[in-house]
């Protein structure tokens, strides 16, 4: 009997090891690859401040091919200005800075290749005026797509014509065309007219260098010549 005993012991020794040997194995890597979080800032999904939340867009944001809705909550609050949408499992959030002009709309762009589309934004400042800012989930969070620390593109005064560009997508990325102060002063005043080309990957901006494609362009041939720019043209041909 003791034997027997001793025998049924070592078995069920061995079945353990066996069973931990096979849960250390296999290691749970779901859900770790475009994972967002549980929470939207510091609320949780069904928080006043969520669900009141509005919609602003739909867009693409992980890639997946359906469309997910861009939602912007209230100011003020727990989780005041905050931009956020579902994706998958998780949540991808940023959050607005409350003293700028609000948000009011946005819409989706699709720069092409295997990643998702890119949010837009637009806020309007009541004295005139307009913000453009471009968002990517493509790292697992909503983060802004900025070069130097700055919007992609600078807000636009509708009361003067200070800064005429455009953007729009390109098989290389976002192509930025501005039109610049001529350069050295001439006796009177003219745009030189630069085009960059910004390589977009994992949620940041890679600047390629700036050439220009026009030289001393005079302010009554501008919006003959480069209309896009005075009407601050923005992803004309890639708007989903």
């Amino acid at each position: 009997m003791k034997k027997r005993a001793a025998a049924v012991a070592a078995l069920l020794v061995l079945a353990g090891c066996g069973s931990a040997e096979q849960a250390t194995s296999k290691p749970n890597t779901a859900g770790s690859q475009n994972a967002g979080s549980q929470k939207i800032g510091s609320c949780t999904p069904s928080s006043p401040e969520v669900t009141g939340a509005k919609t602003i867009a739909a867009v693409d944001l992980d890639g997946d091919g359906s469309q997910e809705k861009v939602r912007l909550t209230a100011n003020g609050g727990a989780c005041g200005s905050t931009l956020f949408a579902k994706v998958q499992d998780g949540y991808v959030s940023t959050t607005l800075d409350s003293d700028g002009p609000d948000v009011i709309s946005g819409y989706a762009v699709d720069p092409g290749g295997d990643g998702g589309q890119l949010l837009v934004t637009r806020a309007d400042h009541p004295r005139g005026g307009f913000q453009l800012r471009i968002y990517s989930a493509a790292s697992g969070q909503l983060e802004e797509l900025e070069a130097d620390g700055r919007a992609l593109l600078p807000f636009v005064a509708t009361d003067v014509q200070e800064h005429p560009w455009s953007i729009d997508c390109s098989d290389d990325g976002l192509v930025v065309t501005e039109a610049v102060a001529h350069e050295p002063p001439g006796v009177a005043a003219a745009w030189d007219i630069q085009q960059t080309t910004y390589a977009v990957d994992d949620g940041t901006v890679t600047a390629g260098p700036t050439k220009e494609i026009a030289d001393n362009v005079l302010p009554q041939d501008l919006a003959v010549k480069y209309p896009d720019l005075v009407k601050h043209s923005a992803f004309e041909s890639c708007r989903a």
